[in-house]
């Protein structure tokens, strides 16, 4: 599946409240992804996800948010 695809069906997923599903299509998202713009995409549906997280939720959320940083943080070139 497309990148662009599985943000764009993770949203649905969230706005749906599926948030395991959400999840899992960000995580793959999030490691197929080289592109500044899908990693501020993931970022901010996976920071959503967070929000309403119960409190065993948030770890599969962090884990998103901490990829797509690191993978945004590489250096350009």
């Amino acid at each position: 599946m497309d990148v662009a695809v599985s943000i764009a069906e993770a949203r649905r997923e969230l706005a749906a409240g599926h948030d395991k599903e959400a999840a899992r299509l960000l995580s793959d998202a999030v490691y197929r992804t080289h592109d500044p713009e899908s990693e501020r995409q993931i970022r901010e549906l996976a920071a959503q996800g967070r929000e309403r997280a119960g409190r065993f939720g948030k770890g599969r959320w962090d884990e998103i948010i901490r990829v797509a940083e690191l993978r945004g943080a590489r250096p350009q070139g």
